[in-house]
């Protein structure tokens, strides 16, 4: 588990420079399997799960995209995810 935040503006990114049509399918893409689950609450709809923009709580300015649902996406506070995080391309 990985202690993260939410990246707030991140909005701007709509979608990566990669080729993907989502941060979603970007992140699918570079761990190899569809995304399951939300990292942080579980929810299972892949229809409600976004390509989240996050940053680790204790690890430097990087920004690594994860999978997490509408309502987690909107946290202000940190919290935990059980998902992998996939760095953002550089320049984005």
């Amino acid at each position: 588990m990985t202690l993260v935040k939410n990246v707030v503006g991140s909005s701007r990114w709509s979608k990566p420079s990669t080729g993907e049509s989502s941060w979603l399918e970007y992140w699918e893409n570079k761990v190899g399997h569809r995304a399951s689950h939300c990292g942080k609450c579980h929810e299972i709809n892949h229809d409600e799960l976004v390509g989240a923009h996050v940053q680790k709580v204790f690890g430097g300015n990087e920004v690594y995209i994860t999978p997490l649902c509408r309502a987690c996406n909107q946290l202000t506070e940190p919290f935990w995810v059980d998902t992998e995080l996939v760095r953002v391309p550089s320049g984005e």
